[in-house]
C-alpha cells in the first residue's frame, strides 16, 4: 500500500514538472507524446470494462445484423458515448433506428450492470 502511494506521488510530480515551460522547452514534442501515453494508460481499466460489456452483449445476442454490431461497437467506444446512448435510449426511451425491442432492452440491462454509468445518466 505504501509503495502504491509513493508511486502515485512520483507520477503526480512528473506530471506537474511536464507542465512547466522549462520541460516544454527541454523536451519539445515529446511532452505531448508522454501526456498522450499517460492518458491512454489511465484509461486501461475503463477500456477493459467497455470491451467486457461489448463482448458480453455480442456473445449473448446472436440475432444482431451487421449494421447493429457496428453500431454497438461505435456506441461502446467511450464511456461518454455509452452514457449518452443510455440517457437517450434507455432512460428517455427515444426511438433508436439501430437497436430496438428486445435487443435494446438487453443492451440497456448490460450497460446498467457494467458500472460504467455516470450518476447524471440515471
Amino acid at each position: 500500500m505504501r509503495k502504491k502511494i509513493i508511486i502515485l506521488i512520483q507520477l503526480v510530480i512528473v506530471i506537474i514538472f511536464l507542465q512547466t515551460t522549462f520541460a516544454k522547452h527541454l523536451f519539445g514534442d515529446s511532452v505531448q507524446y508522454i501526456k498522450q501515453w499517460y492518458s491512454d494508460f489511465t484509461h486501461i481499466p475503463e477500456r477493459n470494462k467497455l470491451n467486457r460489456l461489448r463482448d458480453t452483449f455480442m456473445r449473448n445476442n446472436m440475432s444482431l445484423q451487421v449494421h447493429q454490431v457496428d453500431y454497438v461497437i461505435e456506441v461502446s467506444d467511450t464511456v461518454e458515448k455509452l452514457n449518452t446512448f443510455y440517457g437517450l435510449y434507455c432512460v428517455r426511451k427515444d426511438k433508436n433506428p439501430f437497436l430496438y425491442g428486445a435487443n435494446l432492452e438487453k443492451f440497456c440491462a448490460n450497460i446498467r450492470a457494467s458500472e460504467l454509468l455516470y450518476s447524471e445518466s440515471l
